[in-house]
């Protein structure tokens, strides 16, 4: 009998995202982050995975596949420096109900 192993879309997603590196991991969490803070500055209080693609792109020329977005999104929120809030329909089509994300508020600092 032969053991045989399925590879799904998601084992590959996840092994390039493995692949990364965590130096280069963490400079992908800072562009995105950088990116979704620029467009807060823009008047855009939250962005679903898919326009903070777009919009890094629009603003760095640097096209990523939606699924580093996603991991690196994930990953901020797991951090709490992003928050998903709440659910809208997506504004690119097919206009699919999104939970998009926003920067957590930072305390600036300490009045003394």
């Amino acid at each position: 009998m032969q053991d045989t192993q399925h590879v799904t879309s998601h084992d590959t997603r996840a092994d390039s995202f493995e692949a990364l590196g965590n130096a280069k991991r963490a400079r992908l969490n800072e562009r995105l982050y950088n990116s979704l803070a620029e467009a807060h500055r823009r008047g855009q209080p939250a962005l679903s995975r898919r326009e903070l693609r777009d919009f890094h792109n629009d603003c760095t020329g640097e096209w990523l596949e939606i699924s580093s977005v996603a991991s690196t999104v994930n990953a901020l929120i797991a951090a709490k420096r992003l928050e998903e809030v709440e659910a809208r329909t997506c504004s690119l089509p097919p206009h699919r109900l999104v939970k998009p994300v926003r920067c957590c508020m930072q305390q600036a600092g300490f009045a003394v």
